[in-house]
C-alpha cells in the first residue's frame, strides 16, 4: 500500500550557505516511505533525499534520517502514544508516531507527514484523515517543529472511481489547509485525462511510484527546501476572537481583525462534514482593523462546521474550523477558544455531570462538576501547554459527548 512521511531535522540545502552542525531527519510512514515501488534501494524518495544532505559534508554526517516508516500505515498509527482512538481504528505505534518524534534526543525542527491513499482504500473519511493530519500538524508546531504535509497520491490498484475523486479532492484539502507547508506529491504522478489514475509509465504495480517515480517526489522535496527560512511575508489579515456560538434557532458569528489593510475581503464557509466547505456569506473589509459580526439564520440541523476565509492582496488564508451542534439532545452545542479561555455551550446539565479536558496523552488535566441548569461555561486554559486536547462532558450513568479543541498559544 501507498506510503507516508514524516521527516524532521535541521539541515541547510543551500550550498553556497557554510556548513552546520550535524542534524536530523525522522521519516514515518507506510510503503512509499519505505522505498516500495524503487527498483533498488537507493532511488527510493526518502534516500536520494539522504544522499542529497551527506554532499553537503565530505563525512557524510552532517544530516541523520531515521526512516520509521511502515508499509500499511494510516494516519492513525502516527497519531500521539493514548490518543483515545475510535472504535476499528488502529492504535497509534509508539515507535512510528509524534510520541517517538517528540521523545527523540536530539528532537529534530522540521516534520514532514505523507499518507498518500491508505485512509481512503481503509474507507475512513476524508474528515478523519484531515483531522489527524490537522492534529499531528498543532501538535509538533506547538512544540517548535517546523512541519509539512505532503499531499495524496493517485493510486489505481484497490481503488474504485469514488476513491479516487477523494484522493483528489483531499490534495485541494491539504493544499488549502497548510499553504506553505504542504507538499504536491499529485501532480507529477497523476494522469491528464481527469481519470484521477496514476500513470502507467511510473509505477511497476499501480500503486506506487516506480524509480522516475520517486525522482519527482524527492524533487518536489528537495524545490521545497525544508531547512530554509519560511517565506516571512505577513498572513493577509490577523483575526482574533473568532467565536461561533449557539443562539436558540440561529448561529451568531464574530470576530476582530488585526493588521486588517485596505481591500481585504471574509467568507463565511459551512460544511456538513467537516472537510468540503462552501461560502454562504461574503463581506467586504472595512480597510482597519474592525469587529465583525454576522448571523446564520438558517443553520444546519444537527453537527455543522463553519470556517473564515479572508483574503488580501491576492493571498487566501482560513482560520479556525469551529463545530456547532444543531440539536436539543446533544450534550455539548459549541466549543472555541478565545485567547486563553475555552467557551463551551450545552444543553441543560443536571446535577453529578462531569466536564473533564484531556491531552493529547490522555491524562486529565482539568475537571470539575457542574450545576443543575448550567448551559455555558468558561474555562481558563492560560496554565496548559500549547498543543491539543479532548473536552468531555459526562452524565454519570447516561451519556457522554467529546470534542477536540487545540490550545495555540
Amino acid at each position: 500500500m501507498k506510503s507516508t512521511i514524516i521527516l524532521l531535522g535541521t539541515c541547510l540545502l543551500i550550498q553556497s550557505a557554510p556548513l552546520f552542525a550535524q542534524t536530523k531527519v525522522i521519516v514515518l510512514g507506510s510503503s512509499t516511505a519505505a522505498g516500495y515501488g524503487a527498483s533498488v534501494p537507493d532511488s527510493a524518495w526518502v534516500a536520494r533525499l539522504r544522499a542529497s544532505f551527506q554532499k553537503n559534508q565530505s563525512d557524510g554526517k552532517d544530516t541523520i534520517i531515521d526512516n520509521r516508516a511502515v508499509p500499511g500505515y494510516v494516519t492513525y498509527q502516527s497519531l500521539p502514544t493514548n490518543y483515545p482512538t475510535p472504535p476499528n481504528r488502529p492504535f497509534p505505534d509508539p515507535n512510528a508516531n509524534t510520541t517517538y518524534v517528540l521523545n527523540s534526543n536530539p528532537r529534530p525542527e522540521v516534520v514532514i507527514i505523507n499518507y498518500p491513499t491508505n485512509d481512503i482504500v481503509n474507507n475512513y473519511s476524508p474528515k478523519e484523515m484531515m483531522d489527524n493530519l490537522r492534529y499531528m500538524f498543532q501538535q509538533l508546531n506547538s512544540n517548535g517543529i517546523r512541519t509539512y504535509i505532503t499531499t495524496t497520491q493517485p493510486r489505481n490498484s484497490g481503488t474504485d472511481a469514488t476513491q479516487r475523486t477523494l484522493l483528489r479532492q483531499l490534495l485541494d484539502s491539504i493544499q488549502i489547509n497548510f499553504s506553505n507547508y504542504a507538499v504536491d506529491f499529485w501532480d507529477d504522478l497523476v494522469t491528464t485525462d481527469g481519470s484521477n489514475m496514476l500513470r502507467a509509465d511510473l509505477t511497476p504495480d499501480g500503486i506506487h511510484p516506480n524509480d522516475q517515480g520517486h525522482r519527482y517526489l524527492f524533487q518536489r522535496m528537495q524545490a521545497k527546501n525544508i531547512f530554509s527560512t519560511i517565506s516571512n511575508a505577513p498572513l493577509p489579515v490577523k483575526v482574533i476572537h473568532w467565536q461561533v456560538r449557539l443562539d436558540n434557532s440561529v448561529v451568531r458569528l464574530s470576530w476582530h481583525t488585526v493588521n486588517e489593510q485596505a481591500g481585504s475581503r471574509f467568507e463565511v464557509e459551512r460544511s456538513a462534514d467537516g472537510n468540503h466547505f462552501i461560502s454562504i456569506q461574503a463581506l467586504t473589509g472595512v480597510g482597519h482593523d474592525a469587529d465583525y459580526s454576522w448571523i446564520d439564520a438558517s443553520p444546519l440541523k444537527g453537527k455543522s462546521y463553519y470556517r473564515l476565509k479572508m483574503v488580501t492582496q491576492g493571498q487566501t488564508s482560513y482560520d479556525s474550523i469551529l463545530p456547532i451542534v444543531f440539536d436539543q439532545q446533544a450534550l455539548i452545542t459549541s466549543l472555541y477558544v478565545d485567547g486563553s479561555v475555552l467557551h463551551v455551550q450545552m444543553n441543560a446539565g443536571q446535577d453529578h455531570t462531569v466536564i473533564e479536558i484531556i491531552n493529547s496523552l490522555g491524562s486529565i488535566v482539568k475537571k470539575q462538576a457542574l450545576t443543575n441548569g448550567t448551559t455555558t461555561i468558561s474555562i481558563p486554559i492560560s496554565n496548559l501547554p500549547s498543543g491539543d486536547y479532548f473536552l468531555r462532558i459526562t452524565i454519570p450513568g447516561e451519556k457522554s459527548a467529546v470534542e477536540r479543541f487545540a490550545k495555540l498559544k
